[in-house]
């Protein structure tokens, strides 16, 4: 049998890492992929490739599956129907373009990391019990139709962040529902400590501001719950001024962590502009 007369998966999984190790999780996602109910999938493993739009891009020139499902390297699975769960919305229903799980910590996940999830924004999100509209469908774990992400443009290979909002806002406007799948859920944990958190805020502040400053067009407004209408995008001095609140919230109730996260945040934000600056005066 040659490759070109083998049946067409239904699913193509697809898991980019830097290392395609992850310190042994990417093995351990493919145990629990091993054990999902549905077993009529191809795992595919993008390795070093930068950025991870790019990665998951490559991942679907080589993706056979009618439906994608892209998880990050640092995720597990909740249990055995994780994938069953994530198409069966596409199999009943016209008005949804891409699904996704809960996101929850691991079980034996730290005091530290227990108390950065409860405070920090869109680290956790609960187990549905029924269908719900989310901006917190992720790259952790989401599934969609390969024809409709290739319909709607693939994913952004230059960005260095914010491919999820980006992604999804295309999604809607094809005039379909981005959802969370209820009884479903996946695992992803917090950093370690705080340095750990430090560098991961950081990071995130220096891409945010990068994607500003070179695609100011694909800076869109993320939430962390659940409702059908959300605002795309929200202006400048908007954000300023919430972000302003949010430091003021947090030292008003205590958020310690919260506000060590977005200090770091600020200090990524503050280092991406002034190496823009330097550079467009050179």
């Amino acid at each position: 049998m040659t490759p070109t007369d083998r049946r067409a998966p239904l699913i193509s999984v697809i898991i980019p890492s830097l290392d395609g190790r992850r310190g042994g999780n990417v093995q351990r996602l493919k145990e629990d992929l091993a054990r999902q109910t549905i077993r009529d999938y191809e795992t595919i493993v993008v390795v070093g490739v930068r950025p991870n739009g790019k990665a998951r891009n490559v991942g679907v020139r080589k993706a056979t599956g009618r439906y994608l499902v892209c998880i990050d390297d640092d995720v597990r699975l909740g249990d055995d129907n994780v994938l069953e769960n994530l198409i069966r919305p596409f199999e009943e229903r016209d008005d949804v373009g891409m699904t996704g799980a809960a996101q929850l910590i691991p079980d034996d996940s730290t005091r530290f990391q227990k108390e950065a999830a409860r405070q920090l924004p869109r680290s956790h999100f609960p187990v549905q019990k029924a269908l719900v509209d989310s901006d917190m469908v992720s790259h952790m774990c989401l599934c969609m139709p390969t024809q409709l992400y290739k319909d709607v443009g693939w994913e952004n290979e230059e960005i260095l962040s914010g491919t999820d909002p980006d992604l999804r806002h295309r999604v809607r406007m094809a005039g379909l529902r981005v959802v969370v799948v209820p009884d479903t859920w996946a695992y992803h944990p917090m950093p370690q400590d705080r340095p750990g958190l430090w560098r991961m805020c950081y990071n995130k502040g220096r891409d945010s501001a990068w994607v500003q400053n070179h695609f100011p067009d694909l800076v869109f407004e993320l939430d962390s719950g659940a409702r059908r209408e959300f605002a795309a995008v929200r202006s400048i001095p908007y954000r300023a001024v919430r972000t302003l609140g949010q430091i003021v919230l947090s030292l008003w109730e205590g958020h310690w962590t919260r506000l060590f996260a977005r200090t770091a945040w600020l200090w990524g934000i503050a280092a991406e502009q002034l190496w823009y600056r330097r550079g467009r005066e050179l």
